[in-house]
């Protein structure tokens, strides 16, 4: 009895405070964003040439976690979305409203591993459109809410017990058909991402 109490009661101290100070989370992260169209057309038409391009985004996050593995979070954000062809530059804005799920992979006294899941809802803020070689912007009229599935994974560095530093590789995959010029095609947004972030635990 003696050794049990001597084996468990650790263990049972150390969860305590654990779900005390560990529970909450806020974090503001920042990502560079390289973003396209996946593109959606009939059999049997040409697709045309999307290239990618820069953007920014940005955003505010909570997680809380349900135990020392697993957590859920959401947030708010800007996120700036779009592609390019030779002449044409198609520029969407919208305030995206993760939902996540996240699993950590691994943990020591420096460093933490985490992969994350989830989806988002994009709101439409405004859509542009710009013929480069006249410079002639119009703005767009079909404003569409932009769903979609999102992964990544957030490499944790500890700077001191409340304090943390993230790195965040991500990628998002549109469900919505946001942008259709012709019948017969759709288009939906992509995004490969590179962001940073600061966390304070709460």
């Amino acid at each position: 009895m003696h050794f049990l109490l001597k084996s468990i009661l650790p263990c049972l101290i150390s969860s305590v405070v654990w779900a005390q100070n560990n529970r909450h989370e806020i974090s503001l992260n920042a990502y560079y964003d390289r973003v396209n169209h996946g593109y959606i057309k009939f059999q049997g038409l040409q697709k045309q040439n999307l290239l990618y391009k820069g953007a920014p985004s940005f955003q505010i996050n909570y997680n809380y976690n349900i135990n020392q593995i697993i957590s859920v979070g959401s947030g708010i954000g800007y996120s700036r979305r779009g592609f390019v062809t030779e002449n044409t530059d198609y520029v969407s804005t919208y305030i995206q409203v993760p939902l996540r799920i996240g699993v950590e992979l691994y943990q020591n006294r420096y460093m933490q591993i985490i992969s994350y899941g989830g989806g988002y809802i994009g709101i439409p803020l405004s859509d542009s459109k710009t013929i480069k070689d006249n410079y002639f912007s119009t703005s767009g009229e079909d404003k569409k809410t932009d769903v979609g599935l999102e992964s990544g994974v957030n490499v944790v560095f500890k700077l001191s017990d409340n304090y943390h530093i993230s790195f965040i590789p991500r990628f998002q995959f549109g469900l919505s058909n946001i942008y259709q010029e012709y019948y017969y095609e759709k288009r939906r947004n992509i995004a490969f991402s590179v962001g940073i972030g600061v966390i304070r635990k709460i």
